[in-house]
């Protein structure tokens, strides 16, 4: 009996674990899932079981193709599954570019995919020769750019006879080298009859001689020297290559020094030629001008000028234009918060961090308005003093962080010369940034930029007695970026340079003037230039080209107001910062409307026309009569261009400053 107990428990024990066993089996089942890559290669099985996260492997990256997704978004398997990696072919972009750099074709190429190529023609003195790399099996962005081969010329130099002394190969546009001309006893070589610079045809060149008996004196319309040369009694001089003078072709000599017999001086004689300059050169328009102006005839005077800017300082509320040197020494606090007030943008567009590229929080942009240390403005002001020591961008708040875009940079509120006089109303925060107010704007700028002065130096250093004018767009000065209209204190000259006082900043913060020297030459002048029809042309096709840069952010661009300004700044007038002051500027601006290509033709030339925010200078009519404008705009590549007024559309015109 105890036996078949005992057999009994033993029975109903081992029942109990195979049922064990078969719960936990149905409760736990196990899978088989694949992961298969580009064209079905296993990647790598894994066996899971119901109830496990499934870990997806790194997909093997594959030529030529980019991965994007598995075809399957499997937490927990519930089957034996085969998950499939998903490519698709990349993509590249192909530019080719012309002779000068300018896009003329972009493609999307499929990897290993062939581009097409544009056709690109012969560019004068040069032979197009195919690309600089192949554009076949595509496997990456490329920018694909023009060759170019030179033409090359032959030089002859000839004996008086026509014997061949040399031949030289000479590519477009170089020079070719002088040789040793063969001696001619009671003879001394001149030079060759043919000018050996900028060769663009094959040329036969011969030698000019002179006699030294009697002194003939060859000059130009100024009296300038240019050549002596002692002849022989009763031989002929040889006339030397006659200056060019714009407009006008060379005739001839006032006299016939064909048998010399006496000392002689010679003067040239010119008459009108056509007008065959390029219309992008102020010669073209200068030209056409001429035939209606006197185009070297003073417009205002220096003092007629001074008297304009008195009228302009004296409507801030129209023209914004401040002169620094007049401005209250000390101020309230609420005059100050006035101003920083003026700047609300800072919620109405994504700010990105300068160095990152990315959107701040919001919590970013509160610590920018903290950092304007706005509720320590102390109750009165006492204003200081300085001066710009190199580029530098005013800013609507203590940041470099930019708004919107970078190169429409919302916070970028204009740039500031080296040179240029400024009060200092506040310090941020972070102890890194002014707020100033300049000739035509107010703003934050980066205190490094900005060296503390006395009133009394900035008042010496900004009205000089006798001053340099940078003319050119720019020019480089102590390693300092320096704009068109800057004016510097003279100190001395010399035949062949200036020296002038140049505003540096010492490591406590103030100012360090240092005597700079500068070659006299095409980028400077000694005082403001006359102002002409000459000079306003001049100025302005010195910047045809250059690039748009919005608040001119961009040290080697501007914006459209900009460029007028820094034409205008070489004659010595105060000029807003913006368009909708300047064509308010008292007496000299105006509304209009209805513009017609006639109408515009009763203005003057160098007058400035405006749209609702647009600047452009009417520069005359072409040969053809049709009205013309110079502006730089953001339209096309972004550059300073030429336009007709009809293609620009005469509808926009609403208004025009006349500085006559």
């Amino acid at each position: 009996m105890k036996e078949r107990d005992k057999m009994k428990k033993n029975i109903f024990l081992i029942f109990l674990v195979l049922l064990t066993i078969c719960i936990s089996s149905c409760s736990k089942k196990q899978y088989e899932v694949k992961f298969v890559g580009f064209n079905n290669q296993l990647i790598e099985t894994i066996i899971v079981s119901s109830k496990s996260e499934l870990t997806y492997p790194v997909a093997p990256k594959v030529e030529g193709y980019t991965f994007t997704h598995w075809d399957k978004d499997v937490k927990k398997a519930d089957s034996n599954l085969v998950i499939t990696a998903i490519y698709e072919i990349s993509k590249y972009n192909v530019k080719f570019y012309d002779f000068n750099g300018v896009v003329v074709k972009e493609e999307v190429v499929k990897h290993n995919d062939s581009a097409s190529a544009p056709v690109l023609e012969n560019v004068e003195g040069h032979k197009f020769v195919g690309w600089d790399k192949s554009y076949n099996y595509v496997k990456e962005d490329l920018k694909v750019r023009p060759l170019y081969n030179k033409l090359s010329f032959t030089v002859t130099f000839l004996d008086e006879t026509g014997y061949v002394l040399d031949t030289q190969t000479v590519l477009y546009g170089e020079d070719a080298v002088s040789i040793d001309a063969p001696e001619k006893e009671g003879y001394k070589f001149v030079r060759w009859d043919e000018a050996l610079t900028n060769i663009k045809q094959n040329i036969d060149v011969y030698p000019v001689y002179e006699e030294l008996i009697y002194e003939v004196r060859f000059l130009d319309s100024y009296d300038n020297v240019l050549s002596v040369q002692s002849v022989k009694e009763g031989e002929s001089a040889v006339s030397p290559s006659a200056p060019e003078i714009r407009y006008y072709t060379f005739k001839g000599w006032d006299q016939d020094f064909s048998s010399v017999n006496k000392n002689m001086t010679i003067k040239p004689i010119y008459t009108k030629q056509s007008n065959s300059f390029s219309n992008r050169t102020a010669d073209y328009w200068l030209y056409i001008i001429a035939n209606n102006y006197d185009i070297d005839e003073e417009l205002l005077t220096q003092n007629e000028i001074t008297e304009y800017n008195k009228q302009i300082v004296s409507d801030y509320s129209r023209t914004e234009v401040k002169d620094v040197l007049a401005l209250n020494t000390s101020v309230t606090k609420e005059y100050v918060k006035k101003m920083l007030d003026e700047y609300t943008n800072i919620n109405k567009y994504t700010v990105y961090n300068h160095e990152t590229k990315t959107a701040i929080s919001s919590t970013d942009k509160t610590n920018i308005l903290n950092n304007r240390d706005y509720n320590n403005i102390p109750a009165t002001v006492n204003v200081e003093f300085g001066i710009v020591t190199d580029f530098a961008w005013l800013r609507s708040y203590p940041t470099n962080n930019y708004s919107n875009d970078y190169s429409m940079d919302r916070f970028q509120e204009t740039s500031l010369n080296v040179g240029e006089g400024v009060a200092i109303y506040h310090e941020s925060l972070d102890k890194n940034w002014y707020f100033v107010q300049a000739e035509n704007y107010n703003g934050w700028i980066e205190k490094k930029y900005v060296a503390k002065c006395d009133y009394e130096t900035l008042v010496d250093f900004a009205k000089p007695d006798e001053k340099i004018l940078v003319i050119s767009d720019y020019v480089i000065i102590e390693g300092s970026h320096v704009r068109m209209g800057q004016v510097f204190p003279l100190v001395s000259s010399t035949t062949n340079t200036y020296t002038i006082k140049f505003p540096t900043r010492n490591s406590d913060g103030t100012l360090l003037l240092k005597d700079v020297t500068v070659n006299i030459g095409k980028d400077f002048n000694k005082g403001y230039l006359t102002y002409n029809y000459y000079n306003i042309l001049t100025q302005a096709f010195k910047l045809l080209g250059i690039d748009y840069s919005w608040g001119d952010k961009d040290p080697l661009g501007r914006d459209c107001s900009s460029t007028m300004n820094a034409v205008y700044k070489c004659f010595g007038f105060m000029m807003p910062r913006n368009t909708s002051n300047q064509v308010k500027i008292p007496t000299y601006g105006s509304s209009c409307s209805g513009m017609t290509n006639e109408k515009m033709k009763t203005y003057k030339p160098g007058t400035l026309i405006y749209t609702s925010s647009h600047v452009m200078m009417y520069i005359g009519n072409d040969a053809s009569g049709t009205p013309y404008l110079l502006h730089n705009t953001t339209s096309g590549t972004g550059a300073c261009i030429l336009q007709s007024l009809e293609s620009y559309g005469n509808s926009k015109i609403n208004g025009v400053l006349k500085l006559q």
